[in-house]
């Protein structure tokens, strides 16, 4: 017989009771996950409240994703308007870079095109469109018969869109205006541009329309001064009525007489001349880019000038003085600029060493990232140390004179690098002077090179490199000259073999040059010509000294033998000129927009010239619109007539270097 324990019926527990009211009530696996007694444990201390979404068991996400249709242009509205403005700066890099068949005019038009292709497009376009105008070549005629204009149909057009729409006016930044046509007043042509640029309040710079200033009152130069926002401008000054009268200035007899290599300078400019040009400055206070170029019998005096605009220009960062006669800058001068970035000294008889020497002791100074000494004479070597040494942050360094630095007898070197900047990454070192052999300087410089003076050199530029030994500190190449070397070359052969009879021959008529072109003098009335030496000269003797190196005794000997050890044959192999080690790139290519017979740098002629525009320079071919659409042999008259602009020339912009 069972205990009376045995007997009372047992009470069941609550996870039985749970599972079994849940099977009889709910009998679907959803239905049990939504009782509340599925998500209660044995455990003691778990709560017995209802069940909370954060602490429970979760449906896992489905293995395959379903995702929803996209709408059309869906993703293209997602797109931020910074992207957009990226893509449409590619395309205008590939309409302007280097070797394109395009042109200025074809890319606005593709970029009007975007912008009329979609609402969200057209804010980002019309930026991409008016930031940077540029209006290149002659106008249509078409254009100027449409509507009665004689010149600047395009101008005109322009100023109408910018004074009718301000929000337009406000996006423009800088304008390059179409040079001035034949037969056209420059001072009426001047008065035009001016009052596009007045209706800019947001102007920057004025590209490619230089123009130059003689003392007297210019709309152009007026309209420029009441920009705030300029931060780019370039002076090219002519002698004034009043310098023409009075050749001599009043402080050339003394001053030419401790400087009897230069000639005399120019007369001083009236005191209310030197006023009104420091007043055009007062108002730029973000200017960022200013140079000065005198023309020959140009000046800008007092000599405290210069320190008083420089003085007004708070946002200055490049400096670059150009012809300037020593009664307009000297050694003072020099000592009182201000902290820049990018500083160019070309031609200053009044600059010497003893004042590079004191400029860049000043702590002021060592901000100087890129300096260009052009026929500065740089006259000890001791200076140039100086120079390269007391500029930490200096990453270019330019030197073109025509005589090389001396070591001073009292000098003697006793350890090397003689010559050291750390921070330098690209040099361009040329002795116009045209030694047959390498100069003390140069020997001293690739000494220095090779000591690891210049440990972030990457880049160096000799043109006058005789022995070729810069070329042997850098590292090796495969070839060096160009196929415009080579032809030049063929052509120099030729001409010097005896010409044939001459036929009788139809004469051409020789077009006029064109009248809206920049006078520039080469031949220099202040102070002796002088040059930069001539890259494709450079690059064929360094191509000959590559061949010739070929030829010598290679670096590694391989002999074959047989089987009992006899030499059967012997190779040379890598026969180079060169360092492999080095870091460094021989270069004798120019810079974007320069030239060989300037030496690969940008010049002030650079700057003012063509730059493209001009098609009447021999060779020069023009941009039709038509390079897109030879797409077979058949080509649709239509499509020919829509893409078809007045031909203009292929202009590329040029900054100083």
């Amino acid at each position: 017989m069972r205990p009376a324990t045995y007997n009372s019926s047992r009470r069941p527990s609550s996870s039985a009771s749970s599972i079994a009211s849940s099977t009889k009530t709910n009998d679907t696996f959803d239905g049990i996950l939504a009782s509340p007694a599925s998500s209660r444990t044995s455990f003691d201390s778990w709560n017995s409240s209802p069940r909370r979404p954060e602490h429970g068991w979760q449906r896992p996400a489905p293995i395959k994703q379903y995702r929803r249709r996209r709408v059309t242009g869906e993703l293209f509205a997602a797109l931020p308007e910074e992207v957009l403005g990226l893509i449409l700066d590619e395309l205008k890099q590939l309409h302007l870079q280097p070797g394109s068949t395009s042109c200025v005019t074809c890319m606005m038009r593709d970029l009007c095109c975007v912008a009329l292709s979609a609402r969200k497009l057209l804010k980002v376009g019309r930026v991409a469109l008016y930031e940077d105008i540029h209006l290149i070549g002659a106008d249509s005629h078409t254009q100027k018969k449409r509507y009665k204009l004689n010149f600047g149909s395009r101008l005109v057009l322009l100023r109408r869109t910018l004074r009718s729409n301000p929000e337009i006016a406000a996006l423009v930044h800088s304008l390059k205006a179409p040079a001035v046509p034949q037969g056209v007043a420059v001072d009426l042509y001047q008065n035009l541009v001016a009052s596009v640029i007045m209706a800019c309040p947001n102007f920057e710079r004025l590209v490619g329309f230089h123009q130059s200033y003689d003392y007297s009152f210019n709309r152009l130069f007026h309209a420029l001064s009441t920009r705030r926002n300029l931060k780019e401008m370039h002076w090219t000054l002519e002698a004034s009525r009043f310098q023409s009268n009075r050749r001599m200035s009043n402080a050339a007899g003394p001053l030419n007489s401790k400087k009897p290599n230069y000639q005399e300078a120019p007369g001083d400019l009236l005191p209310q001349q030197s006023d009104e040009f420091l007043e055009l400055h007062t108002d730029w206070e973000h200017l960022e880019t200013l140079s000065i170029h005198c023309l020959p019998g140009a000046t800008i005096t007092p000599i405290s000038l210069i320190p008083d605009i420089v003085s007004r220009l708070p946002a200055l960062t490049s400096l670059h003085l150009s012809h300037l006669p020593f009664t307009a800058f000297n050694d003072a001068n020099l000592l009182s600029l201000p902290s820049l970035q990018t500083l160019t000294l070309s031609h200053l008889p009044g600059v010497t060493s003893e004042g590079l020497s004191s400029f860049v002791r000043r702590p002021s100074s060592w901000s100087i990232r890129k300096l260009t000494l052009q026929h500065v004479d740089v006259g000890t070597l001791p200076v140039l140390s100086q120079i390269l040494s007391n500029l930490p942050k200096m990453e270019t360094f330019t030197l073109v004179q025509s005589s090389a630095p001396v070591m001073p007898s009292s000098e003697m070197i006793w350890l090397f690098p003689y010559l050291a900047a750390p921070s330098l990454r690209k040099l361009h070192w040329d002795i116009t002077s045209n030694q047959p052999g390498a100069n003390t300087a140069d020997e001293i410089l690739a000494k220095s090179i090779e000591a690891n003076g210049f440990p972030s050199l990457r880049i160096l530029r000799a043109p006058s490199d005789a022995e070729g030994i810069f070329q042997a500190l850098c590292q090796p190449v495969e070839t060096i000259e160009t196929a415009n070397d080579k032809f030049r070359g063929l052509i120099s052969r030729c001409t010097s073999r005896p010409s044939p009879p001459a036929t009788p021959t139809t004469p051409k008529s020789l077009g006029k040059a064109p009248s809206w072109g920049l006078s520039f003098p080469m031949n220099d009335q202040l102070f002796p010509s002088k040059a930069s030496s001539n890259l494709a000269q450079s690059r064929l003797a360094a191509q000959g000294r590559l061949e010739a190196a070929r030829k010598g005794p290679g670096r590694f000997t391989i002999k074959v033998t047989d089987d009992d050890g006899t030499v059967l044959k012997d190779y040379d192999i890598a026969s180079f000129i060169g360092c492999v080690e080095s870091k460094i790139q021989y270069c004798v290519t120019p810079d974007a927009g320069a030239t060989d017979e300037n030496g690969g740098l940008i010049d002030i002629t650079d700057v003012l010239g063509d730059n493209g525009e001009n098609l009447r320079v021999d060779g020069r071919e023009g941009c039709t619109g038509r390079w897109n659409t030879y797409s077979g042999n058949v080509v649709d008259k239509k499509d020919r007539e829509r893409w078809w602009h007045t031909e203009r020339g292929r202009w590329r912009p040029v900054a100083l270097s």
